[in-house]
């Protein structure tokens, strides 16, 4: 059967449906791209936060990391004789046998 043929209901039918699958198709495609799109911005939004979090405990750690230096230094200067005379004299009020103290009021 030549097209000139076939009766014009078929050539109708023919046409509709050829322009209605690649609209359907198009629509589908446009609609997974926004939904991909939308995923990505809130997936860089999140990574943005946990980059933020990530550095606020990195700067946490170093801080500890310098305040248990000083209690490691602390500790050691508290096995000096120096530390025990500084003890002595603010608590204790001692003096050494050799030392003048001048009382103010």
């Amino acid at each position: 059967m030549k097209w000139w043929q076939v009766p014009a209901y078929r050539i109708q039918k023919f046409k509709k449906s050829t322009l209605i699958t690649p609209i359907i198709v198009l629509v589908l495609v446009v609609t997974m791209a926004g939904a991909v799109g939308i995923g990505c911005a809130s997936l860089r939004n999140r990574q943005k936060a946990y980059d933020a979090e990530i550095e606020k405990y990195q700067n946490l750690i170093a801080s500890e990391q310098a305040r248990s230096e000083e209690i490691a230094e602390y500790a050691l200067y508290t096995k000096t004789t120096a530390y025990y005379e500084e003890v002595a004299r603010e608590k204790y009020r001692l003096v050494h046998d050799n030392e003048i103290i001048f009382i103010t009021d």
